[in-house]
C-alpha cells in the first residue's frame, strides 16, 4: 500500500514539473513577444497602449541609408522655412547683421570662413530661441527619420549630424557656429523627439481625431510629412 502510494505521488509531481516547465516557457514566448528593444529609458517597451512602436509607418522596412536620405529632404525643407523666416525677421529676433546699410555679399563669405577657422562662441540669442526653438528643431530631425521606424540611436545620431549641418552649413555664413546650439539641439532634440513620437503613436492606435491631426502636424510635422499627411492609418482595432 505505501509502495502504491508513494508511486502515485511520483506520478502527480512529474506532471506537476512538466507543467510548471510548459506554463514559464509560455510566459516568456509571451513577453518576448510583447517587448521591443527600442525606448529610451530601459530598452524594454511593451507593444501594448499607450507604448506602442510596432506602428505601421511610411518606409519602415528600407534601409537606414534611404531613410536618411529622404530624411535629408525633410529637414531641407524645414531649414530652407527657418532660414526664410530668419532673412525676414528684425534683427532683434535674427540677431544676424545682413540688414545694415554697410552689409555686403564679401561678409557673408567672409563669415563662413571665420566659422570654420575660428572656434565656436556662446551666442546671445533670444532665451525661446536658444532653449524653445531649437530643441524643437532637434525634435525635427530626430523625427525625420525616426517616422520612418528608424531607432533611437540612429534618430540620435542623426539629429547630432543636422545639428551640425545647420551651425556649419545653413547658418554659417551669417554667424558664429554657436556652442548653446550644438548642445541643447541634440540633446533637446531627442528628448522632444521621442515624446512626440509616443505620442504620435498612441494617438494613431485607433486612427486620428480631427484634433489629434492639428496636434500630431504640431508636435510632429515630420511624422505628417512622411506619411504624405495621410492619418487615417488603424493600428489595432476598437475594443
Amino acid at each position: 500500500m505505501i509502495r502504491f502510494i508513494t508511486i502515485i505521488l511520483l506520478v502527480f509531481s512529474s506532471f506537476l514539473v512538466k507543467g510548471q516547465a510548459v506554463s514559464e516557457a509560455s510566459i516568456s514566448q509571451t513577453m518576448n513577444l510583447s517587448i521591443s528593444y527600442d525606448t529610451l529609458k530601459s530598452f524594454l517597451v511593451k507593444k501594448e497602449p499607450p507604448y506602442l512602436f510596432n506602428a505601421n509607418l511610411n518606409h519602415k522596412e528600407r534601409s537606414i541609408g534611404n531613410k536618411m536620405l529622404r530624411g535629408n529632404i525633410y529637414t531641407s525643407i524645414y531649414n530652407a522655412s527657418i532660414m526664410t523666416y530668419l532673412l525676414l525677421s528684425p534683427t532683434w529676433l535674427s540677431r544676424w547683421d545682413h540688414k545694415s546699410d554697410d552689409y555686403k555679399a564679401k561678409d557673408f563669405f567672409n563669415q563662413f570662413k571665420r566659422s570654420y577657422t575660428k572656434p565656436p562662441v556662446i551666442d546671445e540669442d533670444l532665451f525661446v530661441t536658444n532653449y524653445i526653438g531649437h530643441p524643437y528643431q532637434g525634435g525635427y530631425y530626430y523625427n525625420s527619420v525616426r517616422s520612418q521606424g528608424a531607432n533611437i540611436w540612429q534618430s540620435s545620431l542623426y539629429c547630432l549630424g543636422q545639428s551640425l549641418v545647420w551651425e556649419y552649413i545653413w547658418e554659417a555664413g551669417f554667424e558664429q557656429p554657436s556652442i548653446q546650439d550644438m548642445i541643447v539641439t541634440p540633446i533637446g532634440g531627442v528628448l522632444v523627439g521621442e515624446l512626440s513620437h509616443v505620442a504620435t503613436i498612441e494617438m494613431s492606435k485607433h486612427g486620428f481625431r480631427w484634433y489629434e491631426i492639428l496636434a500630431t502636424c504640431v508636435i510632429n510635422p515630420a511624422y505628417a510629412l512622411n506619411n504624405k499627411f495621410v492619418f487615417n492609418k488603424k493600428i489595432l482595432p476598437k475594443q
